[in-house]
């Protein structure tokens, strides 16, 4: 059975590698100028104040070949659960199904439930290891990266650094296996992963993750300086205002930033047309915001928390892929050629 799965296998086997030779390539070879980058600019050293050492590391980063090591990576990283799924996972049993091979295969002394499961084990072994090589790679060799120019805890970069990306790989996989079953065709089969991997991606970060991230909740007086970046903006047709302001928890994931009156409901106005009108004097409005005793909430997963955030998610997609593998064996049944 194990050489059988290795000869059907071959050339995903083959894709696999040489997808992780390409992207081990790429970070062997693009190190050095982004450490040199790193050294130079002060920013490997800096753990404080670092806004300034941060631009000057990106300035001398953007030019290089090392930017683009950096978005292919992690465009790769995403998209390697929906191609794990459509091309390895789907075609792996529907492929039998459709040909008609599985009778000679299901009339042997092997059980067909044994069978799917080293099919499964052989090529989902591959491909956690595909995307546990990727992950592991990018998200050491990007580190540097994902501190100066975007924050990895919110939902993009999120995914495609840690052990996320193999769980969806892993999930995106088993979930091919049983669509291909259900379906027994393999283009629909492809097609229909392609579809509910890409919904899981998306829906995932906005639905699941916030429960498991045990968000921070902060309330504290609106600042009406400068600083904060407040601005209004009056709806003309109800006089309704939304308010925005800066959250200030620079390196988290905001999942919330409100504007709360002093009874602590949503700040929607309506401002003192005397005082916030065009005719009004200059800071008048802001001394009347003032008055109003309002304050601002902000929820936020703050960046500490990634790696026991990206456990959780991974705990979560492991036991999904559990229960699909079930549902694969369950579906498979024994039968004479």
């Amino acid at each position: 059975m194990i050489w059988l799965t290795w000869r059907q296998a071959r050339v995903q086997a083959l894709a696999a590698a040489l997808i992780l030779l390409a992207v081990l390539s790429a970070v062997a070879f693009t190190w050095p100028s982004l450490t040199d980058a790193a050294r130079v600019s002060g920013f490997a050293a800096c753990h404080g104040d670092c806004e300034a050492a941060a631009g000057e590391f990106s300035a001398l980063v953007a030019p290089r070949t090392a930017i683009l090591v950096y978005y292919a990576g992690t465009a790769l990283l995403l998209l390697l659960p929906a191609l794990a799924g459509a091309f390895w996972g789907a075609p792996l049993v529907a492929r039998e199904l459709e040909s008609g091979t599985f009778r000679m295969v299901w009339s042997q002394s092997v059980p067909a439930r044994r069978w799917l499961a080293v099919k499964l084990a052989g090529v989902g072994g591959g491909v956690v290891l595909l995307a546990a090589a990727t992950s592991t790679a990018m998200t050491v060799w990007a580190g540097q990266i994902d501190r100066a120019y975007a924050n990895r805890v919110e939902p993009v970069i999120f995914a495609a650094r840690g052990a996320v990306p193999v769980g969806y790989a892993a999930l995106a996989l088993v979930a091919g296996v049983l669509l291909g079953l259900l379906l027994r065709r393999s283009l629909p089969a492809m097609a229909v992963t392609l579809l509910v991997v890409a919904a899981v991606q998306l829906a995932f970060p906005f639905t699941v993750r916030p429960l498991l991230a045990d968000p921070v909740t902060t309330v504290s007086a609106l600042d009406l300086t400068a600083e904060s970046g407040l601005s209004l903006s009056v709806d003309e047709r109800d006089g309704s205002v939304e308010a925005l302001v800066d959250p200030g928890v620079a390196g988290s994931w905001v999942l919330g930033n409100r504007v709360l009156t002093a009874g602590g409901e949503e700040f929607t106005g309506p401002m003192d047309p005397t005082r916030c009108g065009l005719t009004a004097a200059h800071g008048a409005c802001l001394a009347w915001l003032g008055e109003q005793g309002l304050r601002q909430e902000v929820t936020h997963v703050p960046a500490s928390r990634f790696w026991a955030l990206q456990w959780r998610e991974f705990g979560v997609l492991a036991l999904l892929t559990g229960v699909l593998s079930g549902l694969c064996l369950l579906r498979t049944r024994r039968r004479k050629g």
